[in-house]
């Protein structure tokens, strides 16, 4: 067990390694999370108009919701795109994984936690900790929020990392898959609360996010940073987050356990 950790590890260091050979990456991921900051502010600066609040939800608490979530975002945007695991499929690559001795999710995976250590150290903790100083932000008031919230997005992580790759052995399959592809960043971009909180949704379509699993990646966390999710509200949402976790990591397996059977090349 000891060994096959130390194996895994080695995956997360060679991953953060071969995010520091390509620097220009980051400083590009940097950037572009400034934009879409500034962006999603304004829109939101303008449309509360002045308003104190708007729903029983303040402009300073919205705006702080934003941050956050364009942080996470940033995170996540550190993993192993959904395109490059089609690549793989597609092109066989993932065949010499299969041959390796190693679970091909969970190499994945732990690349991912090196690169993301990577980015966060170059291109979301000096950001934000530059903004959080900079301006008035709502932030959680006491230890066990912020230990709860790192919980929450930690569990966000991982059910996202448990769907993506999931689209992308359906590639197994399909072999083109630019509509699943469509269909997963659409799904995440507008039910899981990225940009628009579920609180601001429609009645009717507020139900449907709440029965599906996308609403635990962005919006769970990032109500809890400010404050909206509390007491048993909060300890729900959590329960939420793992139970959709364990359906979303068990299809993942199921998924890969008969992708394995169904070895597709196409090419050299």
């Amino acid at each position: 067990m000891v060994q096959e950790l130390r194996m895994y590890l080695e995956f997360s260091r060679k991953a953060f390694q071969r995010s520091a050979a390509y620097r220009f990456d980051a400083w590009t991921r940097l950037f572009s999370n400034i934009i879409f900051l500034f962006m999603w502010g304004f829109i939101w600066y303008g449309l509360y108009a002045g308003k104190e609040d708007v729903g029983g939800i303040t402009f300073e608490a919205m705006l702080s919701y934003i941050v956050i979530s364009q942080m996470l975002q940033g995170i996540h945007g550190a993993g192993t795109p959904l395109w490059e695991i089609q690549e793989r499929v597609r092109s066989g690559d993932i065949a010499m994984e299969m041959m390796r001795p190693y679970d091909y999710p969970t190499r994945t995976l732990f690349s991912d936690f090196g690169n993301i250590l990577f980015h966060m150290l170059t291109a979301v903790l000096p950001l934000y900790i530059v903004l959080f100083w900079l301006i008035d932000l709502q932030t959680p008031t006491s230890l066990l929020q912020w230990g709860v919230f790192v919980l929450s997005a930690i569990l966000g992580y991982l059910i996202r990392y448990s769907i993506e790759l999931t689209f992308g052995l359906f590639t197994f399959w399909l072999i083109e898959t630019g509509g699943v592809e469509d269909i997963f960043y659409f799904s995440i971009s507008l039910f899981s609360g990225s940009v628009i909180p579920l609180w601001f949704f429609p009645d009717w379509l507020e139900m449907v996010a709440r029965f599906l699993p996308f609403q635990g990646i962005f919006f769970v966390p990032n109500a809890i940073f400010v404050g909206q999710l509390q007491g048993e509200a909060m300890v729900y949402a959590l329960f939420v987050q793992v139970v959709w976790l364990v359906i979303c990591f068990s299809l993942l397996r199921w998924v890969w356990s008969k992708a394995s059977l169904k070895i597709v090349v196409q090419g050299g």
